[in-house]
């Protein structure tokens, strides 16, 4: 992950740096000074030769080489030379090689060495440099930037392209990247591309198994605000937990649309997707890290020897968010969870297996989980030797303080279940509930259409009459009668004395 994260990092200062109105003289030394010394800060070695001519500053044989402890692995991006030319208003022209090598070789734990390179191009793409040192605005348009897999061996054995592809598009591209290295590192970045095409493919040359996954999307939009302290070291997985480290940032796009194949000993399976929008949004510091993940009118159709029909489905939305702490603590610290899959359709080829004679109602399905709470952590996450002693000692990482149900939804085949509650968790006390600790708190209930379901699911075969008498008890047992036809709501309670109460009469 590391690697990737040096090849991307290196790979955006160098290549597509920014344009916008200068705010105040820059010569173009100092351009280049301070994309040697953010290579650096990266923790690449820099090596290359500087001629200043009356327009600004030519800097040939660039070669930029990281050396990592982690997969012994090697990164090298070579230009031929990047041109620096002072314009009248202050700002400084930067004009990139079409074509830039990068190497990448590493050795994982337990298996075979693997080399690469990749070409990273640009077509018309234009660069202008303004600001002023320590503080300069990057800004670039390219009719398109590419990245595309050009070599790659496993094991000293060359794979041909047949076999193992790679190849990212970008069309219409315009940008922003403003730099702060006054005091420690601040980058804000804000692309944008008209479209994006991605194609992917490889084939195990060691047996029969294959993938293929190509795919496009429009309005592709990408912004970040990073804040690195100084002395970060972006190879420490601990620098992410140290005091001073911020970022957050969302990717969005329009209109995507994939296929994909995989193909094993049994055959392949293959399908299509699609999405009316994606989002994703995220955010870390040195406490806490979030993400928030949202879609819209997806679709799904694929087929493949273990499935007896092609399988074909439809999203209205999708979301799933996330927010942890990472650092060490002695106080409680917010955490949630959510997903929520709303209007669920299967295709009506699926419906007729399942109900052919049309018993069930067909509406939309969801499924919504809304959950937020306190948590104490006893490790810092990006730790690895205290991770390593959890995962030996199965120690709980820390403490579970607070839960809130702030939304439990569930509508399907006519029937509905609601649910909210929260409670709070004695840590000192882990043997009345056998090792957990003891909640305090109730949650509320509701069921709409239950048995109106259970009528049906008889009527279609899929459940015995005496089966459905059980469950029909067992709801007598925790729910009492709602406020509509066929409605049921139920209290769940767990007192202070560790007593499990419904609806006030004691269970357990």
């Amino acid at each position: 992950m590391h690697r990737l994260v040096r090849v991307s990092s290196g790979v955006v200062l160098a290549l597509g740096l920014t344009s916008g109105t200068a705010m105040a003289e820059l010569t173009a030394q100092q351009v280049w000074t301070s994309l040697e010394s953010t290579f650096k800060g990266f923790g690449y070695s820099v090596t290359a030769t500087e001629i200043p001519d009356d327009d600004g500053l030519t800097v040939s044989d660039i070669d930029l080489r990281y050396s990592g402890a982690e997969d012994d692995s090697r990164i090298r991006i070579t230009m031929d030379g990047i041109d620096l030319i002072e314009a009248a208003d202050g700002s400084v022209l930067m004009t990139l090689p079409a074509a830039i090598p990068i190497s990448i070789s590493a050795t994982p734990e337990g298996d075979a060495p693997v080399t690469m390179m990749l070409g990273y191009g640009t077509d018309a793409m234009e660069t202008v440099v303004s600001g002023e040192p320590g503080n300069m605005t990057y800004a670039f348009v390219a009719n398109q930037l590419t990245m595309s897999l050009i070599d790659l061996a496993i094991d000293g054995k060359e794979i041909s392209r047949e076999d193992a592809r790679f190849d990212l598009v970008f069309d219409d591209v315009t940008g922003k990247i403003v730099a702060d290295t006054r005091d420690g590192v601040q980058i804000v970045q804000d692309t944008r591309a008209g479209s994006a095409s991605y194609d992917l493919a490889f084939t195990n040359p060691d047996g029969g198994e294959a993938m293929i996954l190509a795919g496009a999307m429009e309005a592709f939009a990408a912004e970040s605000d990073s804040t690195l302290p100084e002395g970060f070291d972006s190879s420490d997985p601990q620098s992410l937990a140290a005091g001073g480290f911020a970022a957050d940032g969302s990717v969005s796009y329009e209109d995507g649309q994939s296929q994909f194949a995989f193909t094993e000993d049994n055959g392949t399976t293959a399908g299509t997707t699609g999405s009316a929008s994606v989002a994703l949004d995220f955010s870390m510091d040195d406490t806490a890290l979030s993400y928030s993940l949202g879609a819209t009118g997806q679709t799904v159709s694929m087929s493949g020897p273990e499935m007896p029909v092609p399988l074909d489905f439809k999203m209205a939305e999708t979301a799933l968010n996330l927010t942890a702490p990472i650092a060490e603590a002695d106080t409680p610290q917010d955490m949630a969870m959510g997903i929520a899959l709303r209007g669920f359709e299967l295709s009506d080829v699926i419906w007729n297996i399942i109900d052919p004679e049309t018993i069930l109602p067909r509406d939309a399905a969801t499924i919504a989980l809304d959950l937020t709470g306190k948590v104490t952590p006893g490790v810092n996450l990006f730790d690895p030797e205290a991770m390593a002693r959890v995962e030996e000692t199965r120690v709980a990482p820390g403490e579970l303080n607070a839960l809130t149900l702030n939304d439990l939804t569930v509508e399907l085949a006519g029937a509905t279940m609601g649910g909210t509650g929260s409670f709070t968790f004695d840590n000192e006390d882990m043997e009345t509930f056998g090792g957990f600790p003891r909640p305090t708190g109730s949650v509320e209930l509701t069921f709409d259409g239950v048995n109106a379901l259970i009528d049906k699911l008889i009527s279609m075969g899929l459940v015995t009459e005496e089966d459905a008498m059980g469950a029909r008890m067992m709801m007598s047992m925790f729910a009492v009668p709602g406020d509509g036809e066929d409605s049921l709501k139920s209290s769940l309670t767990i007192n202070e004395q560790g007593h499990v109460l419904a609806n006030g009469m004691r269970i357990q």
